[in-house]
């Protein structure tokens, strides 16, 4: 199954869709979702960083959970992000969460259960300006009240993996993130890999096990340009000369068609 392959079978119009991973982003399935025209989704990704960005810009997304959306390599913003949250015409919902939250909403979405309890300063931008726009409530028990997140439950998750064995035992070379447990908590996962295993050598190491995995795709490279714990480097040029270029809509567009025109 190629890239385009699992897009055109798992991403649908209004899908819930994790795209990881914290760190390594699977820029090839993000620019796949936005060469093949998908709309309403709701997209869910840890490190947001310039994939987020450039799916906002496509109009692809109508909701974004995200724990932050920057270039990483700075100072420049994530320009298409920012127009966004400066027009104040609010095309898109955007739900800001911590990295914790995001974890512990992605947990309760493992355990198929409405919420899961996090511990949140009251001062802090996540309640005090609901920067998560309404996905914190405050609940009652027995055993006294306690601040809690909804559960995200995707209905796709992309998850890179450095090695994936015939069986869909697949092993993250680099950190997890909330990379894991999106793949514990989606409906569907797939497996984007660098390369295929033989079973054997996967055995006691896999990050992610085959039982979770609906399908695998074999795409080296397809993290870039950003890069992975041990096998490339991120293209630094490719940041700054995205910054350069979508600085502007119209420069963002003409970038973007050049990126599509390129997909293999």
């Amino acid at each position: 199954m190629s890239v385009a392959d699992a897009v055109r079978e798992y991403v649908h119009d209004g899908s819930c869709v994790y795209v990881g991973n914290f760190g390594a982003q699977l820029y090839g399935v993000a620019h796949e979702i936005i060469r093949q025209r998908r709309r309403y989704l709701h997209m869910v990704a840890g490190s947001g960083g310039i994939m987020l960005d450039q799916l906002l810009g496509a109009g692809v997304v109508s909701t974004a959970t995200f724990a932050h959306c920057w270039n990483a390599i700075g100072p420049a913003p994530a320009w298409n992000f920012r127009r966004l949250a400066e027009s104040g015409a609010n095309p898109v919902r955007l739900r800001e969460v911590s990295l914790g939250i995001l974890g512990a909403a992605l947990q309760a979405g493992a355990w198929r259960v409405p919420f899961a309890p996090v511990d949140i300063p009251a001062e802090t931008g996540y309640r005090a300006e609901d920067w998560t726009d309404g996905m914190l409530a405050t609940v009652s028990s027995p055993f006294g009240e306690a601040t809690v997140v909804e559960a995200i439950t995707p209905d796709i998750a992309f998850v890179h993996v450095d090695r994936v064995d015939t069986r869909g035992n697949g092993v993250i070379d680099g950190p997890h993130g909330e990379a894991v447990i999106a793949a514990h908590a989606a409906r569907r996962t797939v497996l984007v890999s660098e390369e295929i295993t033989d079973p054997a050598t996967s055995i006691g190491e896999a990050s992610i096990p085959g039982v979770l995995v609906s399908a695998i795709v074999v795409a080296p490279g397809s993290v870039r340009p950003d890069g992975t714990s041990r096998g490339y480097p991120r293209e630094v040029e490719a940041f700054a000369g995205y910054s350069a270029a979508a600085a502007s809509q119209d420069g963002f567009a003409s970038w973007l068609r050049r990126t599509l025109a390129e997909l293999p």
